[in-house]
């Protein structure tokens, strides 16, 4: 859990050198997707250790603070990352309200922006989202679609088909706008 959250944070402030812990006070202060992304890494790490039954006492009482904090995050803040939902380290959402993520597998160092949704309700629908791929605001990733390595999605882009690594997606239903696309501006 603190190893995720470490990467997290140093995707926070875009830089691989040590930071001041008054530093890191600052980015949980400021940053309200960085709070809703350390509720999220502390409930899978509930997740992990109850399996362990001599952990039980210790994590039992923490369920309550952990669905308070969600309820708080996805009310004040408008960010819903739920625990079905495997996120890998670095991910950043860029701008609170409305951003949903669920059922899906989501690679590391991701951006998401504002009233993004990915995943649903649907447990049959899966999707996975590669590495350093870029979700723009008001777009959906709603099928079961795999979304490759470096690829952009852009605003309201909604995906229903596969997406090949290093390409711009736009329109609802996406298609390919760019291929061979460098997305490392936008992350």
């Amino acid at each position: 859990m603190f190893e995720n959250i470490r990467a997290d944070i140093m995707r926070v402030h875009r830089s691989s050198a040590p930071l001041r812990p008054i530093d890191v006070l600052h980015s949980f202060w400021i940053n309200y997707g960085l709070q809703a992304l350390a509720i999220y890494r502390f409930g899978r790490w509930l997740s992990s250790v109850r399996k362990h039954c001599i952990s039980w006492p210790f994590t039992i009482p923490l369920y309550p603070v952990y669905w308070v904090l969600s309820a708080w995050a996805r009310n004040a803040y408008g960010i819903n990352l739920d625990q079905s939902a495997n996120i890998a380290p670095g991910f950043y959402i860029n701008h609170f309200g409305g951003v949903e993520v669920r059922n899906c597998i989501i690679g590391p160092h991701c951006n998401i922006q504002q009233h993004a949704k990915v995943g649903g309700k649907n447990t049959d629908m899966r999707p996975v989202i590669g590495e350093r791929v870029w979700i723009g605001a008001h777009s959906r990733v709603c099928a079961n679609v795999n979304v490759g390595n470096g690829a952009a999605i852009g605003v309201g882009a909604v995906v229903t088909q596969d997406v090949p690594g290093h390409c711009l997606v736009l329109g609802n239903p996406s298609r390919i706008a760019q291929r061979d696309y460098d997305n490392r501006a936008l992350l």
